[in-house]
């Protein structure tokens, strides 16, 4: 059975003055899936990322969360709506505690009057919600209290993609999540990207690393030419057929139909 449409868009356009970024996009996220995300260079991927994630606005097409139509004019509309998105940059403060990144932007404050008028932050239940939190993701870091600055970057990323994860109703967008990273910290983020697909959230990730992507996908998305070339079965396709598709040497249509997903 196959499962329902989290998240979709139809058409999408975007220019940059002469230049066509999406030229009538399309895009389908399944419930409960990681979807991979993949092209060359100017193939439209960042750019459609950033449509769902409300970075930018596109220029045509229309855009469906959980069967309603939605128009993200900024970040904040896609969070409110349950959309999290983890950029190639992490957006960490490094030298802030993993408990006030996991929090940041969206402290607690202390019940009663010392939060609503001292506004005070309640550092005690950030601290016990961050060590539930990341306990539930299995993410193996000892002390939620140690500066940022002072873990690995396969652990600061984790953070990133906890803080995302905790505070996603639908969907998680990761760029790149493991750019610059070495095999043991990739092996890391990529445990906790099927934690946080296997907690129901689904998974959009934007990878270069066609391993990783084989490795974690349930479908691939092909971007070429700003436009969607095709969503592959990582299961029934191999990957040099794959970048075949991604670079045009190869039609789609060429393949045979389980390997279309």
């Amino acid at each position: 059975m196959t499962a329902p449409v989290v998240l979709s868009a139809s058409g999408l356009v975007k220019r940059y003055g002469r230049v066509t970024a999406l030229d009538g996009a399309d895009f389908e996220l399944r419930a409960g899936e990681i979807l991979a995300v993949i092209g060359d260079n100017g193939a439209g991927k960042s750019s459609l990322i950033k449509c769902l994630s409300g970075a930018i606005i596109a220029d045509a097409g229309q855009m469906m969360l959980g069967g309603q139509p939605v128009h993200f004019k900024r970040p904040i509309d896609a969070r409110h709506r349950g959309i999290e998105t983890v950029y190639q940059d992490l957006a960490v403060a490094p030298g802030m505690t993993i408990a006030e990144n996991l929090f940041l932007g969206r402290e607690l404050r202390r019940p009663g009057w010392p939060g609503r008028l001292l506004r005070l932050l309640d550092k005690k239940e950030m601290l016990a919600q961050s060590v539930a939190r990341m306990a539930d993701l299995k993410v193996g870091i000892r002390s939620m209290t140690q500066a940022v600055e002072t873990l690995s970057g396969g652990q600061r990323q984790c953070v990133a993609v906890a803080r995302a994860a905790a505070f996603a109703r639908h969907v998680v967008i990761l760029d790149e999540p493991t750019a610059a990273l070495g095999v043991k910290e990739s092996d890391m983020v990529l445990a906790l990207i099927r934690q946080v697909r296997d907690r129901g959230l689904s998974v959009v990730l934007i990878s270069h690393n066609m391993p990783h992507v084989f490795g974690i996908a349930d479908r691939i998305h092909v971007a070429r030419l700003g436009r969607r070339a095709a969503v592959l079965d990582p299961r029934r396709i191999s990957m040099s057929d794959t970048v075949a598709v991604m670079t045009g040497a190869l039609s789609p249509c060429e393949l045979p139909d389980d390997c279309l997903a």
